[in-house]
């Protein structure tokens, strides 16, 4: 009797740690920014422009030539530049509803005007105390919305919601949404560092 007692209590403690639930998360976002950074491209110098210091023009000869070199040291540094890219800071702030201690999060931003577009989701390692309000600053190569203005900068809760799918707990309980069908491998956020973020 004591056996199958043990094998309920171990089935039903389990259960608890793979909680799925259709309520609300404890784990709220009460704000969330983002603003578009363009990494400026650098010019590197162009290799053996034409010699070192050019002495002074003599005429209108030497002042033509001085033109055409010029020019083939602009293009010569244009074929050397790095070529630009976008990186996006995303600012996130949760608060801890719940009793129990936040060991990691997974969430996506879906933004309002989501037409072929698909949201990444966030694996976040991030402790968070009951009562507790955290911030969370994330560096990312992927735009949280399809089409971004040139110097974006925005308030992401007008352009779309945060929405908290999964939350594992410091005890190992874990709740998640009951619709997000994703599987994740046990213990995945126990290899980033607090803050650290990894995207799939």
């Amino acid at each position: 009797m004591k056996f199958v007692l043990l094998l309920v209590l171990i089935a039903f403690s389990s259960l608890l740690q793979q909680q799925t639930d259709t309520k609300e998360p404890d784990l709220s976002v009460l704000r969330f920014t983002w603003a578009r950074e363009r990494q400026s491209s650098m010019i590197k110098g162009a290799k053996n422009p034409g010699g070192n210091i050019t002495p002074p023009l003599t005429d209108d000869r030497d002042f033509g030539q001085r033109r055409v070199d010029m020019r083939t040291t602009e293009k010569k540094a244009r074929s050397t530049a790095v070529p630009s890219s976008d990186t996006y800071h995303m600012r996130l702030e949760f608060k801890n509803n719940g009793p129990n201690i936040v060991r990691s999060v997974i969430w996506e931003f879906k933004p309002t005007a989501a037409e072929d577009y698909e949201p990444k989701q966030y694996l976040c390692a991030l402790k968070v105390k009951p009562n507790e309000k955290k911030i969370l600053d994330l560096w990312t190569p992927f735009s949280p919305v399809k089409v971004v203005n040139v110097n974006a900068r925005a308030d992401g809760l007008k352009d779309g919601e945060v929405v908290v799918n999964r939350i594992e707990y410091n005890d190992g309980a874990v709740w998640k949404r009951s619709d997000w069908r994703f599987e994740v491998p046990s213990h995945s956020a126990q290899k980033l560092a607090e803050g650290e973020c990894s995207v799939f």
